[in-house]
């Protein structure tokens, strides 16, 4: 495997659980309810893999860890990784209906260990995200509500490459547009679609996902 693969995986695995937890994130209003729990699938080119969450706050502030695991075809093995995240939320707007929210993240992965027959290596990256969401809940006389969204972000990420002990690095910095449609089925139960499109990333893919999420310590 190049080391260009082990950058693509590791990008994707970075960029499948961004910071989560309010409208402008395509989640439920942290007011009624303190804490909320998504899982998920997510899929690209020649990968797929699943994601979990959790996370809490309030109506103007909130953070959250997660984990994901993603499996890349014709490789043996795992990528797995780790994300903190958090923001901050300002209700913007005329009727104060729409969520604006800056954000960040924090994201570690590490990719199968590999054996090309001359020796075993890994690869790993290490990612930091600054960017900015908005969001809002629509709703109509049906019991389903609507939460579009959209999230804009910067990402920095120092890849590695390390065999018999020895490591070699590179850094990247790209864009990452995301965006999605919630379905509100209530205060507690919502389903997330989402698309994420890398910026300026060299082997960077589309990824398409799927998540459920369900809200709990009421206030």
């Amino acid at each position: 495997m190049k080391t260009s693969a082990f950058a693509a995986c590791a990008a994707m695995m970075l960029s499948a659980a961004t910071a989560s937890a309010q409208h402008c994130v395509g989640l439920a209003s942290l007011g009624t309810y303190s804490m909320n729990a998504t899982v998920g699938g997510v899929f690209a080119d020649g990968a797929k893999g699943g994601t979990a969450r959790y996370g809490g706050g309030t109506t103007k502030a909130f953070a959250g860890v997660g984990a994901s695991i993603v499996k890349v075809n014709g490789v043996s093995g795992t990528t797995k990784g780790v994300t903190v995240d958090g923001g901050l939320s300002y209700p913007v707007g005329e009727k104060k209906q729409v969520s604006l929210c800056p954000v960040a993240e924090i994201s570690y992965a590490r990719t199968p260990t590999y054996d090309d027959g001359e020796g075993k290596y890994y690869g790993s990256a290490t990612a930091g995200g600054l960017g900015v969401a908005v969001g809002s809940l629509l709703t109509n006389s049906s019991s389903v509500g609507l939460l579009p969204f959209a999230i804009l972000q910067a990402v920095y990420t120092r890849n590695s490459i390390t065999a018999n002990s020895i490591s070699v690095s590179s850094n990247d910095t790209y864009g990452v547009l995301s965006g999605g449609l919630g379905f509100v089925f209530s205060p507690t139960l919502l389903v997330r679609p989402t698309v994420s499109i890398p910026i300026g990333l060299d082997g960077g893919k589309a990824q398409y996902g799927a998540s459920l999420s369900l809200a709990f310590g009421k206030r």
